[in-house]
């Protein structure tokens, strides 16, 4: 979720009808997966997958896909700025709740995403939320969504801080600055790369929560929705979408097309 420099620069992202005729996918900077920083920077693996499902339905020229900050990305939805969001309804926490959602289309699912806890070492893994001391101090992602038990962690620990990548948080861990982290796969192992280290230890039995990454459609945008849904779905039945995830798939069994 690092923001790019050309995004930094603007104002204000111009509304869809002020991108010609296009209709628009924002995307939410997700390290790697709508985003690939650094000395290979280009369009990550979920960008891949949208545009080949535009071009296979003939679609590319008459939408954008763009990517922005989540908060950015979301507010912008929210506002009917863009005709789809992606990685979806999920993303949309509790303080969200209250939002007028519930008529959005949600496609197949593009991967399954899951929020770890993170300590520097063996002896201090996570198994369950009580397992985190009230002392503790942790760190976020700036726009992650919060489950229950994650807010719950959040009003008892001594503090959360809020950074603006997933590098970010695990150099919190890595310099002592924080006790935990909250970090979602598949997105930290591209910060793991970035800094040349290893990866940190958690407890693969637990999750404070796990989410299916989807793109989502305003109703307005019904057929521009139906057509990249039907590529999604054939991309799933076919195994080209396992193929182009590669090592970023987390479903643990084949994927096929289906709702949330």
């Amino acid at each position: 979720m690092i923001m790019l420099a050309a995004f930094a620069a603007l104002v204000a992202w111009p509304v869809a009808s002020e991108i010609g005729a296009k209709k628009v996918i924002v995307g939410a900077q997700l390290t790697g997966l709508f985003h690939i920083p650094g000395e290979h920077q280009g369009p990550g693996v979920y960008h891949e997958i949208l545009q080949r499902a535009l071009v296979e339905s003939g679609l590319a020229d008459q939408v954008e896909i763009i990517v922005m900050p989540m908060s950015r990305a979301k507010r912008g939805f929210v506002n009917k700025q863009f005709a789809c969001y992606a990685p979806g309804i999920a993303t949309f926490d509790l303080e969200d709740a209250s939002l007028d959602l519930q008529d959005v289309l949600i496609s197949v699912p593009l991967n399954k995403a899951m929020v770890r806890v993170i300590s520097r070492d063996e002896q201090h893994l996570v198994r369950q939320a009580s397992d985190i001391p009230n002392h503790a101090v942790l760190s976020i992602v700036r726009g992650t969504p919060l489950s229950s038990e994650m807010q719950g962690v959040a009003d008892r620990v001594m503090h959360l801080f809020e950074v603006s990548s997933e590098t970010e948080n695990v150099q919190m861990l890595n310099d002592n600055k924080v006790d935990y982290i909250f970090s979602f796969y598949p997105d930290v192992l591209f910060a793991y790369e970035e800094l040349g280290m290893s990866e940190l230890p958690y407890a693969e039995e637990y999750s404070p929560l796990t989410m299916r990454d989807t793109l989502i459609c305003h109703p307005g945008h019904q057929p521009l929705f139906n057509a990249i849904n039907k590529k999604l779905g054939e991309f799933a039945q076919s195994g080209l979408l396992k193929q182009m995830l590669g090592d970023l798939n987390m479903f643990a069994e084949s994927q096929g097309p289906g709702n949330r």
